[in-house]
């Protein structure tokens, strides 16, 4: 029993140390194995041709993840994982089905119902016109001249009591304001000392918006002078330098033919190429065509990049105690 327990207990640890394994291999992959890319523009002559043409290609890990942009005229994308092709633009298009005609039947169907509702509204517009003639004419007659006089009773009144109204609150209107006068001059006090106060107020929170804003400033000025600042911002600069180096490309060509339509011009562009020579020296071929006008040429340029090159600027940035201190300075917990 021992021994099937102790046989049980070796090959969990065998499967825990493989899975273990895998993802030590995974994780190495992924910060030491680089992505590669490479990237190639023409540009030719003629007017079938597209202006430009662009391709990138992009691979990691012996083409495992595979990323291809292509653009001739139309933009083509496709990513692939091994041979599986995951993502891919534009895709094939399905061919389009004719569209069905309708069937005889349903085409019956609705002619039946369209003859239908034109039966059902002659119908209904003959009930109306019999209803409306059966209505005698004098009940009409009899009708109306009873509500004309019941109106002009009702506004007769309205107008008399609309008259006593107006006098009565005309005479108390004008009471009414005289007493109101002690009042109005009372608010209009009442607001002159409001606004006094209020221009007093302003006055005094902008100056000590003032006085604190000039105390902050000389708070971060001397943060900015102190020394861990200096060291902090010295080593960023050389993790930002390093990144740089890293994802400069390890192969980068061009070869140009630049024709202007002035001659004088295109000397001038090739002039100003010769002074930047020392910088691209071996990279850039630039020549010049003083005939006619046309821009053609080719642009090579290869690299990799390596995510180790980033944990690392990562990693000493964060674990630094310079930073921290002034991490904590800029948030005044120091204070």
């Amino acid at each position: 029993m021992l021994h099937i327990l102790l046989l049980i207990l070796k090959i969990i640890g065998i499967i825990l140390l493989c899975i273990l394994g895998i993802l030590i291999l995974g994780i190495v992959c992924v910060l030491f194995v680089p992505v590669r890319y490479r990237i190639e523009a023409v540009r030719q002559e003629g007017e079938t041709s597209p202006p430009v043409e662009l391709r990138v290609k992009i691979t990691w890990l012996l083409h495992l993840i595979n990323f291809l942009l292509n653009f001739d005229g139309t933009l083509f994308l496709r990513v692939r994982f091994l041979v599986i092709t995951i993502f891919k633009r534009p895709k094939k298009e399905a061919p389009v089905k004719a569209a069905k005609e309708k069937p005889k039947k349903a085409r019956k169907k609705s002619r039946a119902a369209e003859t239908e509702n034109e039966a059902w509204s002659k119908e209904n517009g003959e009930k109306k016109q019999k209803t409306e003639e059966n209505i005698p004419d004098t009940q009409i007659s009899k009708g109306t001249a009873a509500d004309r006089e019941e109106t002009s009773t009702d506004k007769e009144a309205a107008q008399k009591t609309a008259e006593t109204d107006k006098t009565a609150s005309d005479k108390r209107s004008f009471f009414d304001r005289l007493r109101a006068v002690p009042e109005i001059f009372c608010k209009i006090l009442t607001k002159i000392r409001n606004l006094f106060q209020n221009i007093q107020y302003t006055i005094q929170k902008f100056c000590d918006k003032i006085s604190a804003g000039l105390e902050k400033a000389a708070y971060y000025r001397e943060i900015l002078e102190g020394e861990p600042f200096k060291r902090s911002f010295a080593l960023c600069k050389d993790e930002l330098s390093a990144i740089g180096k890293s994802l400069q490309p390890d192969k980068w060509e061009a070869q140009m033919i630049i024709g202007l339509d002035d001659p004088a011009a295109t000397g001038e562009v090739l002039a100003v190429c010769g002074m930047l020579y020392p910088l691209f020296a071996g990279h850039v071929n630039v020549a010049g065509d003083f005939e006619k006008k046309r821009l053609v040429g080719c642009v090579l340029i290869k690299g990799k990049i390596r995510m180790f090159t980033f944990l690392h600027a990562v990693v000493r940035i964060y674990f630094n105690k310079d930073i921290k201190k002034l991490i904590k300075l800029l948030k005044k917990e120091a204070v």
